[in-house]
């Protein structure tokens, strides 16, 4: 466009696009050459005027142009305003900068409660020359976060109380790395009340049992080899019927579990606060339904409200049939943890338990981590190498020194032989 008119429309009356950014001079044309493309003939003497004239690109038809307002004979000729026109698609790509709070929204201890818009008029704006619409265009977030105060202890009534004897410490991050940011303290208190007369309480799980609050591991009585011998066939009679056609493992176990929050009296981990159960007690109760099961399991659990698969894991764990694993996390907030919960492997005998726990220690095969053990059973092969001479049976002698039969350790290993062929023949090696 001209600084002086001629066939083209004026430069000024651009000025409002080109201050908005929606036009802008792109470079200098030839003034007299173009003349043609709006149906004029430069006349011989137009080089020598010295007029000049510039290239204006718009992303939209500008306004305040109108037919005649500056050179009318050019509208008529050529009935547009422009020396060409490109349509081409605009590609906007819009992305948000949030990189001031990007500290804050990677801080696990930090958690985001409101985001508000601060600035959406007008909604249209110019960017690098291209028109780009949003209905906001800056944010403002705000955070929440918690901070772990150090040097904090609110064990204060346990450790004045002179019944309470301290016994453990255990870190409650969810993945405790280096310094332990929250610990629990575990104390040992005689229960309130009570003589030496009072029916004996029961408070501890596992294989401590607790009597008036003082607590002592179960010490097992030396076998002997007669009852060693005895109990051996009936573990070979046990793999027998425990042999598992799909794997080929016999002594496999069930994994259960039990929850206890961190904070608070609930505790469906409770564990033989009853006592032991006799297995045919045991079995009854299982087969007879909620009513039952709840009838027999710890008085607690039904108390806590825990599940019905965690009142069955407490019958089986007092019947004996059952091996803590061990505890681990399963819930946390802000990466402390606020649920731990006991994993166990059950088995079908206490006699198949003995067999796992002593068998594991002679084949070199420990425990898992209490979050993934399966209970796997032992091969063939592994259960060969087992030498139940030196296992100790104690628990279950009075199960088996009073048995009607003794099993027939070839018959028994011909069933599995058998049960072996058997699958083959029906899948095929």
């Amino acid at each position: 466009m001209p600084e002086d008119g001629g066939p083209y429309p004026a430069r000024a009356a651009f000025d409002d696009e080109i201050v908005s950014g929606v036009c802008w001079e792109s470079r200098p044309i030839d003034y007299c050459d173009n003349m043609s493309a709006y149906g004029y003939t430069a006349a011989d003497t137009c080089k020598s005027l010295g007029h000049t004239a510039v290239e204006v690109k718009c992303t939209a038809e500008a306004q305040g142009i109108t037919p005649g307002a500056y050179h009318p004979g050019y509208v008529l000729a050529t009935g547009q305003y422009w020396l060409s026109k490109v349509d081409e698609p605009t590609v906007t790509t819009v992305s948000r900068n949030e990189g001031l709070c990007a500290p804050l929204a990677g801080d696990s201890m930090c958690t985001l409660q409101t985001e508000v818009c601060t600035s959406s008029d007008p909604v249209t704006r110019i960017v690098n020359g291209v028109a780009v619409t949003q209905p906001c265009w800056a944010w403002e977030r705000t955070y929440e976060c918690k901070r772990i105060s150090t040097g904090h202890n609110d064990c204060g009534t346990l450790e004045a109380n002179g019944s309470c004897t301290y016994t453990r410490t255990e870190c409650l991050d969810d993945d405790p790395g280096g310094s332990c940011l929250v610990e629990e303290r575990i104390y040992r208190c005689r229960t309130p009340g009570g003589t030496v007369t009072d029916t004996p309480q029961y408070i501890c799980g596992n294989d401590v049992y607790c009597i008036n609050g003082d607590c002592e591991p179960i010490v097992r009585e030396a076998s002997t080899e007669f009852k060693d011998a005895l109990v051996a066939l009936h573990s070979i009679d046990q793999a027998g019927k425990e042999f598992d056609e799909t794997n080929f493992t016999v002594f496999s176990g069930d994994r259960e579990t039990c929850h206890k929050p961190v904070f608070g009296l609930i505790n469906c981990c409770a564990g033989k606060v009853s006592g032991v159960l006799t297995a045919g007690a045991g079995a009854a109760a299982l087969a007879g339904g909620p009513v039952a099961i709840a009838a027999l399991a710890t008085p607690f659990l039904t108390l806590f409200a825990c599940s019905q698969d965690e009142m069955k894991l407490d019958i089986r764990d007092r019947m004996g049939f059952c091996h803590n694993v061990g505890t681990y996390c399963s819930s946390s907030f802000l990466g402390i943890c606020s649920t731990k919960r006991t994993a166990y492997c059950c088995f079908e005998s206490k006699l198949s338990r003995i067999l796992q726990e002593q068998g594991r220690i002679q084949l070199g095969r420990p425990w898992g981590a209490p979050k993934r053990e399966q209970c796997l059973g032992f091969t063939i092969d592994e259960f060969a190498r087992l030498d139940l001479s030196v296992m100790d049976f104690t628990e279950v002698y009075a199960e088996f020194v009073d048995a009607a039969r003794l099993p027939d350790e070839v018959e028994t290993m011909t069933q599995i032989q058998q049960k072996i062929q058997d699958y083959y023949d029906l899948h095929g090696k």
